[in-house]
């Protein structure tokens, strides 16, 4: 299974690890014990995910406002559902990429320190119902069409810039868009 984790910025000593999930058939057992802070992580619809990277600028974001005590929401992995939506409205940016009882492909966003990961993936992997898949088949499970519509994101932007730069840089963009 390829374990996607990758180092975010230095300065908050903090990882992000991804997961990938398909065919989950308790998405409202689960999406409840995030809710409640019972599952410490971002639960997110692969569907709106072109590629990892994506989840990846998001993470970062948010960590380094954490750090500053900036964050706009109550957690930081509501945080990163915020960051990932272009809405100004955290409750839309919530109801947009957090899950819902349609959803059954399931991205998981961690954010830990070197060694907590694993307790972490344990809490997670008994709380789901469905097929670990490898991080590396996301774009089986993205709906481009919705994406594009989601990031407002039209064919002439697409002639100039690849769909995950044109994300990327609104998901960048994003404290100066607020």
């Amino acid at each position: 299974m390829d374990n996607y984790r990758v180092e975010l910025d230095r300065e908050t000593g903090l990882y992000c690890t991804l997961y990938l999930f398909t065919n989950v058939t308790n998405v409202s057992e689960i999406r409840e014990k995030v809710v409640t802070g019972e599952l410490r992580c971002c639960m997110v619809k692969a569907s709106l995910i072109i590629d990892a990277f994506q989840a990846v600028v998001a993470a970062n974001k948010v960590v380094l406002n954490a750090k500053q005590n900036r964050l706009i929401t109550k957690t930081i992995y509501t945080e990163i559902l915020f960051y990932l939506s272009m809405s100004k409205k955290i409750s839309r940016a919530l109801t947009e990429f957090g899950i819902d009882d349609s959803d059954k492909n399931i991205l998981v966003i961690l954010i830990h320190k070197l060694g907590e990961e694993q307790s972490m993936l344990e809490e997670i992997l008994e709380s789901i119902k469905g097929e670990r898949v490898p991080i590396s088949r996301i774009q089986e499970f993205t709906d481009v069409n919705l994406v594009q519509k989601t990031y407002k994101i039209d064919k002439d932007e697409l002639r100039v810039s690849s769909l995950i730069n044109a994300i990327v840089s609104r998901i960048s963009c994003k404290d100066f868009i607020l």
